[in-house]
């Protein structure tokens, strides 16, 4: 292959965008140090993922798990052990009421429950004024 094109990595890649994913990361991982696959003929190290992808030189399912873990912000691995410490260190659970005064209804400050039938303006009123006393 004189010059490497999409339609040859189409064969092996059929996403585009999966495609260009996939050659960033080969790049970067040549970029790193790691060894080239396909003949070198002093290319632009895109062109050589390129060329690599398109002769299968590679693996596209590691170089997927790659960019997977590439993007991830965070191992799920270690947020679980994260996770396991911080239950472990934690005496209670988030509890609202915390440092909160709550105040029981004691028996002679209960409210009164009156029956519509007893409602009697001058009935009520008595009682209230009984209470008060």
């Amino acid at each position: 292959m004189a010059r490497i094109t999409v339609e040859d990595c189409e064969e092996v890649v059929k996403n585009r965008f999966d495609l260009v994913v996939l050659a960033a990361q080969r790049t970067r991982q040549i970029l790193a140090g790691d060894k080239i696959t396909v003949e070198d003929k002093d290319e632009k190290k895109p062109v050589v993922a390129l060329r690599e992808i398109a002769a299968q030189t590679v693996s596209v399912e590691d170089l997927k798990d790659a960019v997977v873990k590439n993007f991830r912000t965070f191992s799920p691995e270690e947020d679980l052990q994260e996770d396991i410490e911080d239950i472990s260190e934690e005496e209670d659970t988030y509890n609202p009421y915390i440092g909160v005064e709550m105040k029981a209804l004691e028996a002679d400050n209960s409210i009164p429950v009156v029956d519509e039938s007893e409602l009697d303006s001058e009935t009520v009123e008595d009682e209230t004024a009984k209470e008060k006393e």
